[in-house]
């Protein structure tokens, strides 16, 4: 797309200590009027200092699916697994990521649904997975992660849940500590106990996206192309699959891969896991299913991924150092155990597949440890994340704080925004009960 090491250690307590913070500094509005867009805080979380992330692992529970959405092809939400599509390994490789492309509607272009829309559609549908069982009993911590820390009276309104989130933002916090060169921006609210995470673009990405070359628009296409050759809609030992010919003699039309895609039609997992103390749920965009596999989502999932062919010992130092940090984060958070990578040349052709063991990528980078270490990613994200639920501390829908890692790239700021500012983002027919 665009765009395990699943530790068993006990929670480190001082993990869940929050870091001590700079004091925050009120900043005087410049006129008589505050305006909507000046801070009423700042706060700072400081990460120039790796070594007090260098801890054995903090817990991470292996992630279960709790259900599932599918986008169509216009960008509505179904609640079902309709656009779950089936890795069905090419009959043969030399690929050409470019068939297509003159018919193919860029995601940019395309009416994509706002932000966290599809997973409140979702969560609004199965409130009674985070609630109680049809009997009024308490389902067990198992089935329900963090469920003790709500009462009988709160549990009504309540998730008991500490943060919902799209997977691909907290992908974002998890590399943090080794990204020097790429800013990110959310919201996030306070409703009923539970804190809302919503990626805002920031300035440094919209001015990347308009000033795409023709070549860079074009390579962003290559990935869901990939992803078109690599997958069936049905499942590849169906009979729709299994007959070579039609009556009219050609191939069935179901494998035909000259046509372009379209990349608003995805399949999303809604997954419910805990970092320490932090009870996550969180949706993913999933490639595909090995049909075959025993295992039970999530870990029959595949992600696809493409990358330039590895010709140096340059390309390989930045494979490692920048690619697979990101891959391993993405896969693990949502306990996808498998990764097929297409190697492609400067001309868009696939040339071999490789795949990785998501829990075996960070022994890529153990040997080296100038790269980056999981442990590290995980001690600072549930750092961080206790630090943000020592921020987000107003209960109300309206009230939005801004955090945002920028150009310094030496703390991670959150500032609390005037009530009803442009960033709201919780819908009003999710609040309603």
């Amino acid at each position: 797309s665009m765009n395990e090491h699943m530790a068993n250690s006990e929670p480190d307590q001082a993990a869940l200590q929050p870091p001590k913070t700079k004091k925050p500094r009120l900043e005087a509005p410049s006129s008589g009027q505050p305006s909507s867009n000046i801070p009423l805080k700042m706060a700072e979380f400081p990460v120039g200092n790796l070594e007090n992330f260098y801890k054995p692992c903090p817990n991470y529970r292996l992630p279960v699916e709790q259900g599932a959405f599918s986008l169509d092809g216009e960008g509505v939400c179904h609640l079902d697994r309709s656009q779950l599509r089936y890795y069905s390994h090419p009959a043969r490789l030399n690929l050409d990521l470019k068939v297509g492309y003159d018919d193919y509607v860029s995601k940019l272009m395309a009416n994509v649904p706002d932000g966290l829309q599809p997973v409140l559609m979702w969560i609004k549908s199965n409130q009674e997975s985070f609630i109680e069982d049809t009997t009024g009993e308490v389902p067990s911590s198992d089935s329900l992660l963090g469920v003790g820390e709500c009462s009988k009276k709160e549990r009504s309104r309540n998730l008991c849940i500490n943060f919902v989130t799209w997977r691909g933002m907290l992908t974002k916090l998890l590399c943090t500590p080794y990204n020097k060169s790429e800013p990110w921006k959310m919201a996030a609210t306070l409703f009923n106990g539970t804190i809302y995470l919503n990626e805002i673009e920031t300035e440094e990405k919209k001015a990347r996206e308009a000033n795409l070359t023709p070549r860079e628009k074009e390579m962003c296409y290559w990935g869901y192309k990939f992803e078109d050759y690599m997958t069936t809609k049905e499942p590849p030992s169906s009979p729709a699959l299994q007959s070579t010919k039609s009556v009219t003699g050609s191939r069935s039309s179901t494998l035909d891969k000259s046509g372009t895609v379209n990349p608003q039609e995805s399949f999303c997992t809604v997954v419910r896991t805990t970092l320490n103390s932090h009870s996550i749920v969180m949706a993913a965009e999933v490639d595909c299913c090995d049909h075959m596999a025993k295992e039970k989502p999530p870990q029959n999932y595949i992600e696809l991924k493409t990358s330039r062919v590895i010709q140096t010992y340059r390309n390989e130092a930045s494979f490692r150092r920048y690619k697979l940090i990101k891959w391993w984060a993405q896969s693990f958070l949502v306990g996808v155990p498998k990764i097929v990578c297409g190697f492609r040349n400067d001309n868009g052709i696939v040339t071999t597949l490789q795949s990785f063991k998501t829990a075996e990528i960070p022994r890529e980078t153990q040997n080296d440890p100038s790269l980056w270490q999981p442990s590290v990613c995980l001690n600072f994200m549930d750092k961080l994340l206790a630090w943000i639920r020592s921020k987000v501390v107003k209960d109300d829908p309206n009230t939005v704080y801004i955090i945002e890692w920028t150009k310094l790239y030496n703390c991670v700021s959150c500032r609390e925004c005037p009530a009803h500012s442009e960033h709201v983002f919780l819908p009003k027919w999710y609040l309603s009960t």
